[in-house]
């Protein structure tokens, strides 16, 4: 027997090259699916922002190569979706200054004295997010973990 949740469930993998000019169709992919899934225009259109962000980050600071490709695990529940970006890693002081971010993400005094460019837009994604998680494994492949929660007021109307 399957639990709501799991029947309500959807899990998509795209995989693109490092490139931005792939970003446009991705966010209009996902928010598509979002809305078709009952999510409000509100919750997809700030989820294209987040997938915006973190794609553009991963293509600008983790895609050195050509070959580079970026990974988007994307699932959709009832009531929150989770965005999992993945992408090769870049250059040793691309991957610092992420660690930087990382490390000092709950001390905000740290995070307002940082310049725009070391923030690397991620205080827009943490502001849009219930939970923001961040990995980068011994060989740089960095993976952020995004969650967003289904509030509420934004449910998009049942037609019926």
């Amino acid at each position: 027997m399957s639990t709501p949740e799991k029947k309500d469930e959807h899990k998509i993998k795209l995989k693109f090259p490092g490139d931005s000019d792939y970003i446009p169709a991705v966010r209009k992919f996902i928010a598509e699916m979002l809305q078709s899934c009952n999510f409000s225009p509100k919750f997809a259109y700030r989820s294209e922002i987040i997938v915006d962000e973190v794609c553009n980050n991963a293509v600008m600071y983790g895609c050195k190569s050509s070959e580079s490709t970026i990974e988007l695990h994307f699932n959709i529940f009832s009531n929150r979706t989770e965005f999992i970006i993945k992408d090769p890693g870049g250059e040793h002081d691309d991957i610092e200054r992420l660690r930087k971010v990382v490390e000092k993400r709950g001390e905000e005094t740290a995070l307002k004295q940082q310049s725009k460019k070391d923030k690397l837009g991620l205080e827009i994604v943490r502001m849009l997010s219930e939970e923001v998680d961040f990995q980068i494994d011994e060989n740089n492949l960095t993976t952020v973990r995004v969650v967003r929660k289904k509030d509420d007021v934004e449910a998009a109307p049942q037609t019926g």
